[in-house]
């Protein structure tokens, strides 16, 4: 009896623990984040350059500019676009690279949710098993106050996990979403959108984050 009741009575010392595995996978998915979003700049960047203009030569300052330096080298370039074969081969490489490397994110990222879902199963077993035994001990006269501060702790820890999981999920299908949507066709305005979404997190709150780890330290 002695052992049951410790083990009923520190519900909270258990959920605090899940949580704190929890949030390693929180913070997992950060690191991912910030590799994801290197990725979309670097494909942001290639593609900008595959498609910039060519001179325009009707300026009369490009016109002048390009007189007083009319070599073969010079028309050369400017006939190629203004590129060269070897800074084209770079940037159409580091375009299916980048975006190779977008989706093996989302892979990963998808890895991460498996496990923090693992996690709350564990959390929600403990909730149930947790709320039975106080209502066990509560039955048996020990202390109600210790009941609730137990319950409370407990449902805190689960509550963070709960509001965060769904936060990281939205942030995920964001993500989805964008780079299913990249392609040499993919505008410059969608790009720098989808380069701001990805640094805003517009779904994930910084500060609950912030919060759920200093509960558990």
């Amino acid at each position: 009896m002695e052992q049951e009741v410790k083990s009923a009575s520190n519900p909270n010392q258990e959920m605090k623990q899940i949580l704190s595995e929890f949030m390693v996978g929180v913070v997992k998915l950060e690191q991912l984040e910030e590799v994801g979003k290197r990725l979309l700049v670097s494909f942001q960047r290639a593609l900008e350059f595959l498609r910039r203009p060519v001179i325009n030569e009707t300026s009369k300052l490009v016109q002048s500019i390009l007189k007083e330096n009319e070599t073969r080298r010079v028309k050369s370039y400017v006939e190629a676009g203004c590129t060269n074969a070897y800074d084209s081969t770079l940037a159409v490489s580091q375009v299916n690279t980048s975006l190779s490397g977008l989706h093996e994110h989302l892979t990963k990222a998808k890895s991460v949710l498996g496990e923090l879902e693992f996690v709350m199963s564990k959390a929600e077993i403990c909730l149930q098993e947790g709320t039975r035994d106080l209502m066990d001990i509560s039955m048996l006269g020990f202390d109600e106050n210790l009941e609730q501060e137990s319950t409370y702790d407990a449902a805190k820890c689960g509550s963070f996990m709960a509001v965060i999981y769904s936060m990281v999920k939205q942030n995920y299908i964001m993500q989805e979403r964008v780079v299913s949507d990249l392609g040499l066709m993919t505008s410059s305005g969608e790009l720098d959108s989808y380069c701001l979404m990805w640094s805003l997190r517009p779904f994930v709150s910084d500060d609950v984050i912030n919060e759920a780890i200093n509960y558990i330290k």
